[in-house]
């Protein structure tokens, strides 16, 4: 049984994510599709637009048999972690192949690279441009630059954590790719019909062209970020374990000033330097938002040995229950069932706090059926 895997936000679920799912389903000749999906936050360091609920509800209608969650707390992370967390997560229910979109469409690349970024040439100019104050995302694309290798573009580089995360956890494990029609992370729209979740997200009110009609409804729920602001700040003020949480180091907390600001995007501005970029900020604001700290990661790390369901269809509920006896499958949750889905449900009430939502309850019930 040829059991594919997709890692995905969907955030929001676009035209883009539509035209991958399709080819997928052709090109693999699947008998079964599981999506291991971020949970609230996304790994950049975003509250995704629309619940997790949503979202795998949205994934169902366009097809997907199955949808797991990848905690939060991992799919909010450095790429290495959210790469180790979605693969584990996929692993668990025995894919036989991950499918990922790519620039290049090429799955020859990844031992190439791999083989290159474990060379100490690699390492020592990834550790050279560290000191010089670049992030480590910008050090890492200099390291190829410095050694004449070309960088790889986002999505081929995520590929590569991926690959690396296969060769740990199963190699056996097939990584195939589906070329991207419009590889971009801008905030504008272009002429393109499939457009970056990010421009989707930035332009709400034009997104009819560029998401599917049954996902259109939902967007008029979307999170309002800029609504966050006034938690952060309080966690602030109070200076609650602010220097323990994960992205916070080497005295960021000093930048975190910013009482005035009413703008999540001109806060994330304001405090993003060189050496700490947007995506880190956004992560140590999400980490003062809902007290993520480096103790908490830890823990979860060490704990994701099970498979959280968000719903399924009926070939789904065939996978599960062939799955049932080898590993720990939570279909709804409470307190005191594993550390990392006691942040789940902590950041739930925090969300119902701020934006009248019942998403605790939605925790503790069954999974989406379709």
């Amino acid at each position: 049984m040829n059991i594919v895997g997709l890692i995905c936000e969907y955030n929001p679920l676009h035209n883009g994510h539509v035209y991958h799912f399709n080819e997928v389903k052709e090109k693999s000749k699947a008998d079964a599709i599981i999506v291991s999906m971020s949970s609230y936050l996304t790994q950049r360091g975003d509250l995704a637009i629309l619940d997790k609920f949503t979202r795998a509800k949205l994934a169902l209608e366009m097809g997907i048999d199955l949808i797991i969650e990848c905690p939060s707390i991992l799919s909010m992370n450095e790429a290495a972690i959210f790469a180790a967390a979605h693969i584990n997560n996929l692993n668990m229910l025995c894919v036989s192949e991950i499918w990922i979109g790519s620039e290049k469409n090429d799955p020859s690349i990844y031992p190439i690279y791999n083989k290159f970024v474990n060379s100490n040439s690699f390492k020592v100019s990834v550790k050279d441009n560290i000191s010089k104050g670049l992030s480590p995302k910008m050090a890492y694309r200099q390291a190829f630059i410095d050694n004449k290798v070309e960088p790889l573009m986002s999505n081929d580089l995520l590929g590569l954590f991926y690959y690396q995360a296969i060769q740990k956890i199963n190699p056996s494990i097939k990584l195939k790719t589906i070329k991207r029609t419009n590889s971009f992370a801008s905030k504008e729209f272009n002429s393109s019909t499939i457009q970056s979740a990010s421009a989707i997200r930035h332009n709400l009110s034009q997104a009819i062209d560029f998401v599917p009609p049954y996902v259109l409804p939902h967007l008029k729920n979307a999170f309002d970020i800029n609504k966050v602001i006034p938690f952060i700040n309080y966690n602030l003020i109070i200076k609650n374990n602010i220097d323990q949480l994960i992205e916070s180091n080497e005295g960021i907390e000093n930048r975190l000033s910013f009482n005035s600001l009413d703008n999540f995007d001109d806060v994330v501005y304001k405090i993003s330097t060189k050496r700490y970029s947007e995506g880190k900020i956004k992560r140590l604001l999400m980490d003062v938002l809902f007290n993520l700290t480096k103790k908490d990661l830890s823990s979860c790390l060490n704990e994701h040995n099970f498979v959280r369901v968000l719903g399924f269809n009926d070939k789904g509920q065939q996978l599960l229950n062939a799955r049932k006896k080898d590993c720990k499958i939570y279909t709804n949750i409470k307190d005191g069932i594993n550390h990392s889905l006691d942040i789940e449900l902590r950041i739930s009430r925090i969300l119902d706090l701020i934006y009248k939502t019942n998403l605790f309850v939605q925790e503790q019930k069954g999974p989406i059926i379709i």
